[in-house]
């Protein structure tokens, strides 16, 4: 049976780790598409599980998981779907009324949409509830101890939780690791920039050598020196051309919950944490908008959580703290790290400057422009030996004071 279990466990996650596969690979930044590929991955999840599966009343939960997948993830059309597929699938398989189970699910859906409580335990308690009435339904002359049936659906709760926990970490790993790739390719792009400036500065010190030594009266050489400062400038203009785009940091602002972007930022740098370096959240659980855009503020956040913690040498702590104060959301990234003396602290945020044995100086430049591009403020404060606070300070949306 145990083989038959982890089979059936196989079946149903191989097309969800071809999905997390696809994400990591096709770098897919867009919801939408996001979305698609995950409902794709758990019907497709659905259908080997249901073609393939042949457990009996362990199989009636294991086919769960791409719905309660689906319930996480707050997909309503495919939780739908899988619904009312699972009902028709578990009344043929059990012989037990359609309509008992349709009543079954249309409550799991009920209270996982519309409640506050967590999935798996809106799932496990009414189909642990309705599984073991149609349990003594079919089984009617069972003669073994009830507690054997209690303690196998104990087991198949752990094997939900389980596995919903291990879907959240591999999402919050690849959700990690888009974010710290867009951090990385944002300051390779400015270190790029760094070079053309070089690449710049040679030609306009050749046209303005030619120019000191330009003689007006002595028309052979003053031929010879425009042509040359002519394509100097075609060069530079070339250069120009090239890399017009590099430094560029493209914000696209629309109403968002900062609580909600909040909320993930903790759950995607929480994995980072362990040992002796403890990370803290203290934010807000209320709805509060603002006008931003959410992947860049996140890739500030996650590149400031991620310095906080590389400050820090052998124990600490780092905490994330979001208030409302007047009118305005408050972030702060707090840790107890080596911190800064005062000329560092003055020089924080200038571009190209860094501390870092292998920095490039601009996650802080960078970060300084997203926050002041959502009209906000970003300041240091640090003591050295003693830590370094960081305070975002953005608007709220008008419509949610």
């Amino acid at each position: 049976m145990v083989v038959s279990v982890f089979l059936n466990v196989i079946y149903l996650l191989f097309p969800l780790l071809c999905y997390f596969l696809y994400l990591v690979y096709s770098k897919v930044s867009f919801e939408e598409e996001k979305f698609l590929f995950f409902d794709l991955a758990i019907f497709s999840s659905y259908y080997i599980g249901s073609r393939f599966g042949d457990l009996t009343v362990i199989y009636g939960f294991i086919i769960n998981i791409p719905l309660l997948l689906a319930l996480y993830k707050k997909r309503i059309i495919p939780s739908l779907v899988l619904s009312f597929s699972t009902a028709v699938l578990l009344s043929d398989l059990y012989g037990v009324s359609f309509w008992l189970l349709l009543i079954e699910y249309i409550l799991i859906l009920i209270f996982s949409f519309f409640s506050k409580y967590k999935v798996i335990n809106v799932f496990s308690v009414i189909k642990i509830t309705f599984a073991t009435l149609m349990f003594f339904l079919i089984q009617r002359n069972f003669n073994e101890s009830f507690l054997l049936v209690f303690i196998l659906f104990i087991i198949m709760y752990f094997i939900f939780y389980f596995l919903i926990s291990l879907y959240v970490k591999i999402e919050n790993i690849v959700n990690m690791y888009y974010s710290l790739e867009s951090i990385t390719k944002e300051k390779k792009l400015y270190e790029s920039l760094f070079k053309i400036t070089h690449e710049i500065k040679n030609p306009l010190a050749v046209c303005k050598g030619y120019l000191e030594m330009f003689n007006i009266k002595d028309e052979k050489k003053a031929n010879k020196y425009i042509n040359i400062i002519n394509q100097e400038i075609d060069r530079t203009l070339t250069l120009l051309k090239d890399f017009s785009d590099v430094s560029k940091i493209h914000v696209e602002k629309n109403i968002m919950d900062i609580t909600m972007l909040m909320e993930d930022v903790c759950d995607e740098v929480s994995i980072a944490f362990n040992g002796n370096i403890k990370f803290k959240e203290d934010i807000l659980e209320d709805e509060i908008l603002v006008n931003g855009d959410y992947n860049r503020l996140k890739q500030v956040l996650i590149n400031l959580v991620k310095n906080a913690k590389e400050s820090i040498k052998d124990t600490g702590m780092v905490i994330l703290e979001g208030k409302v104060i007047n009118k305005n959301y408050v972030i702060k990234v707090i840790d107890n790290g080596q911190g800064m003396d005062s000329e560092t602290s003055k020089k924080i945020g200038t571009a190209f400057y860094t501390t870092k044995k292998n920095g490039t100086g601009l996650g802080v430049c960078l970060s300084k422009e997203i926050i002041e591009r959502h009209n906000g403020t970003i300041t240091y404060f640090s003591k050295e030996q003693k830590g370094t606070t960081v305070k975002i300070v953005i608007p709220i949306n008008k419509a949610s004071i």
